[in-house]
């Protein structure tokens, strides 16, 4: 059996106010091994993006992860510390959000930004990252790769933003 590439254990998040303290996430469980798709699904402020965001460590105060684990190649993400985190979130690990639109930069053409990560990263020189982003929006299915690199975002269709 492989190990899971995602263990989350236990994971409970809360929220707490001036007068009380609400659990947003009650002791989540699951595990996702190499090649598999999980989907979160539910109404409406029933926790799937407070669930997302603190998998990446991005919830927002008052939000608190108060219990459990989740463990990202072996790794537990919640004892990292935040240079460690930097160095897994967008790298290794990412979060793609519901609304496109809101994902990317409206001002900033998509290849600039598809550059900008790869750089951030570490993944490409400034001299290469154009040429890789051309080569990620093909390996994407976006056609005609080397004109869709040069719009804005949106120029681009909500399923095209979103890969």
């Amino acid at each position: 059996m492989v190990d899971p590439l995602l263990d989350v254990q236990e994971l409970t998040v809360t929220f707490a106010g001036e007068r009380s303290t609400v659990t947003a996430v009650d002791h989540v469980n699951f595990r996702i091994h190499p090649g598999e798709t999980l989907g979160l699904v539910g109404e409406s402020g029933s926790g799937k993006s407070v669930t997302a965001f603190s998998i990446l460590r991005l919830l927002q105060p008052p939000g608190r992860v108060t219990a459990g684990r989740v463990l990202f190649e072996g790794r537990d993400l919640l004892a990292l510390s935040e240079t460690e985190m930097r160095a897994v979130r967008g790298a290794r690990i990412s979060l793609i959000f519901q609304e496109p639109m809101t994902a990317l930069n409206p001002v900033m053409r998509v290849g600039d930004q598809i550059a900008e990560a790869l750089t951030v990263h570490g993944l490409a020189s400034r001299s290469d990252a154009r040429a890789r982003a051309v080569e990620l929006l093909e390996a994407v299915k976006i056609t005609d790769a080397g004109r869709r690199v040069r719009d804005y975002p949106h120029q681009l269709s909500g399923g095209m933003r979103q890969r």
